[in-house]
């Protein structure tokens, strides 16, 4: 949470800083040198730092890695059931419909929590890519469609947790949303 919201602050401030930033970088596309510097003092000026906005969600990645082996190879999850009729073993995927087949990538059955959890990352990529261009939209979207595909095929505990990550983090950016823009309103003036 606290690497969530860090982040989401930073791309509500990086939102605000964008536009002066084109006007610099035309004001001096032949100096570098200026460029730079110019750059660094509107950061400073705003608060803001590029990274800041990768960085927490970086360190989340090897916390992710960690609950995929887990979850896929922790012998107290075999047979555990969350929800009864559906989520019966928390060491498999969620399906709920076997396919007979298998599809690279996706597996050979169709779960519910990839999709639930596809619709959770729309939702928190819509809300924090509002301001961005049409490729890079774009990028996110086939994003969003692959994890749906690779988590279909890994374990019903490993998306369950991210499912639920990812409506708690909408929810969050939902409020601190609704609690910056008047303050990152006010600063842009």
């Amino acid at each position: 949470s606290p690497l969530t919201r860090k982040s989401f602050e930073s791309q509500q401030k990086m939102k605000i800083v964008t536009p002066l930033q084109q006007k610099l970088q035309e004001k001096h596309k032949d100096d570098p040198k200026r460029l730079q510097q110019e750059m660094s003092a509107l950061w400073k000026e705003h608060g803001v730092n590029p990274i800041s906005g990768c960085l927490p969600m970086l360190l989340q990645w090897p916390i992710l890695m960690s609950f995929f082996i887990v979850f896929r190879t922790t012998i107290e999850f075999r047979g555990s059931s969350f929800i009864p009729f559906w989520i019966t073993d928390l060491s498999l995927p969620d399906h709920i419909i076997k396919l007979g087949f298998n599809i690279p990538m996706y597996g050979d059955g169709v779960g519910v929590l990839p999709v639930l959890m596809g619709i959770s990352m729309f939702l928190t990529m819509r809300m924090s890519m509002a301001s961005s261009e049409g490729s890079q939209k774009m990028m996110m979207y086939f994003m969003n469609g692959f994890f749906v595909i690779i988590f279909n095929s890994f374990p019903s505990g490993l998306t369950l947790y991210y499912t639920v990550y990812n409506f708690l983090s909408f929810q969050q950016q939902r409020s601190l949303q609704k609690k910056l823009q008047p303050s990152l309103v006010n600063k842009q003036q």
